[in-house]
């Protein structure tokens, strides 16, 4: 069987070849792809600014957020069927190592497979993948593909704020830095527990989403406005008792513990890999901050899924959605992401049967 993917030689080289899909082995799956979402972390990868894309070990299809159909099966594959419709997740854990035996973050296993930026893990952005069972999950029968591919994002977030021990609750006062997808995801899931939710989100278009499809109670422009003034104008005096980092930007790590009242808890899911942030460490010091960093979302698939199912009625997640493309114009795509970040939150890419629903997608988007 042939497959059309993309693969990322390079910074800026990113190809479409016809491949033979590999044989199964006895625990993995086929999935057709019908959806994957361009993700910030492909786009640095794409332009040279990550080291997590390993072009350097070989060309690989990226692809981290996707939702497809299981069309064949290996012999010992006993949660899954063909028919079903999965998505799955990024961190592959060997479960064999010292880290995964102490049930520790598969993203820290010493002998992971990344999917999406490794030759080793085709990712989604072709038109089949090949995946193990056990990291790939059924999504119900009222939530769509492309829906689907918006499961991964919103368990980075959902991971963030609920995973190891963590929690938000109605009495909080929430600050999410960056309104990309991860941000807006963070916002939904703050806001869906009843707490206050600021978001500090540069461009313009992305505030609105915040206020009008998640239902922020502040937004505030980091760039014209004081950013720990309108926090403290909007908490009472007392500062942020929750703060999401989702930029990874040196202004909103370091804005973090500005903004943060005593014993608030900060959780950091923004990349800075490569670089070194200054940051007043004296006010986490004396505010008795509880700072967390947040990698992936381990066997947070399930609980993000019903999340988004139980939501359902009341956010239309799609609309974090700015624009679909067919799998075949994926350069455009890429484009789009990069070079209209001012009206871009989540581009689409579309394969086989979903290409067909293209215009249909597209109306409603930028």
């Amino acid at each position: 069987m042939k497959s059309l993917d993309a693969f990322m030689y390079g910074p800026k080289d990113l190809r479409l070849e016809e491949i033979t899909v590999p044989e199964l082995k006895s625990t993995q799956i086929l999935v057709k792809v019908h959806a994957s979402g361009i993700c910030g972390s492909d786009v640095e990868c794409y332009l040279g600014h990550s080291k997590e894309g390993r072009y350097d070990l070989g060309a690989y299809t990226p692809g981290h957020e996707w939702c497809g159909e299981v069309t064949a099966v290996g012999s010992d594959v006993i949660s899954l069927k063909v028919g079903d419709r999965v998505t799955g997740e990024c961190a592959n854990s060997c479960n064999r190592c010292d880290i995964c035996k102490e049930g520790i973050n598969n993203s820290y296993c010493t002998n992971w497979n990344e999917v999406g930026f490794m030759p080793s893990a085709p990712g989604g952005m072709g038109e089949y993948l090949v995946g193990e069972e056990q990291f790939c999950y059924k999504i119900p029968d009222n939530m769509t593909y492309v829906e689907g591919a918006l499961v991964e994002p919103c368990s980075v977030a959902y991971y963030s704020i609920y995973g190891r021990d963590g929690y938000v609750a109605r009495t909080d006062d929430c600050v999410i830095f960056g309104a990309g997808a991860i941000g807006l995801f963070a916002a939904t899931i703050c806001k869906a527990a009843g707490a206050k939710v600021i978001v500090v989100e540069p461009i313009e278009f992305r505030r609105k989403m915040a206020e009008e499809v998640v239902g922020a109670d502040v937004t505030i422009n980091p760039f014209e406005e004081d950013v720990e003034k309108k926090v403290l104008e909007h908490t009472d005096g007392k500062g942020a008792s929750f703060v999401v980092e989702c930029t990874g930007s040196d202004a909103g790590v370091s804005t973090t513990v500005d903004v943060a009242r005593p014993h608030a808890r900060i959780r950091f899911i923004g990349h800075s890999i490569g670089r070194k942030i200054p940051i007043e460490i004296g006010k986490a010091i004396w505010k008795g901050l509880n700072l967390q960093g947040s990698a992936g979302q381990p066997w947070f698939f399930t609980k993000t899924i019903k999340f988004m199912g139980r939501v359902k009625e009341e956010i239309d997640f799609t609309k974090f959605i700015t624009a679909y493309y067919p799998l075949e114009e994926i350069q455009d795509a890429f484009d789009r992401a990069i070079e209209h970040k001012d009206e871009a939150v989540k581009v689409m890419i579309l394969a086989n049967e979903e290409k067909e629903k293209l215009e249909e997608l597209r109306k409603g988007t930028r």
